[in-house]
């Protein structure tokens, strides 16, 4: 087996099935019994059998007093998944949003961190509405964050009150 078709069957491992995807996620955090797996996946042992056996046969995952557990390279591959899979959610989670705006004229160093936004709402106003004043929404949402970033492309003196 040459090396181009070693790397085509791990892409195709890993981002050819979601369930695949999830199970080494979540295994990248702790082991887990099946159970633990099935129910947090809202699937069938059945359904999710395939998947394991997959994994295991490929020698991501192996399976160890009762617990699916990552072998070292299924944590190698779990770990660098994790940034490219997170920054995935992100830009899908508002698809339109993100494609339609020029994202050049963020700085490259934070634009390559976009993944640590996380879960976030994402708010649209009509400027021509809000042009003095600060969305009721917003505000309040601000007000009751615990900790909050903001990437402002206007300044309103209002947020220096907040």
């Amino acid at each position: 087996m040459n090396k181009s078709s070693i790397t085509l069957a791990l892409n195709d491992l890993i981002c050819l099935s979601e369930k695949r995807r999830i199970i080494l996620l979540r295994l990248g955090k702790k082991k887990q019994k099946i159970e633990e797996l099935t129910e947090n996946m809202n699937m069938t042992a059945h359904s999710l059998a395939p998947q394991l056996k997959t994994l295991r046969d490929e020698g991501m995952i192996i399976l160890k007093d009762g617990y699916y557990e990552l072998t070292n390279i299924g944590h190698i591959l779990a770990k660098n998944m994790y940034p490219l899979f997170e920054t995935i959610d992100i830009l899908e989670r508002n698809h339109r949003y993100w494609f339609t705006r020029n994202l050049s004229v963020i700085p490259s160093d934070l634009l390559e961190k976009i993944r640590d936004i996380g879960d976030y709402d994402l708010l649209e106003y009509d400027i021509s509405e809000y042009m003095f004043d600060v969305p009721k929404e917003f505000s309040d949402n601000f007000k009751t964050s615990k900790s909050a970033m903001c990437l402002l492309s206007i300044y309103h003196p209002v947020y220096t009150d907040m």
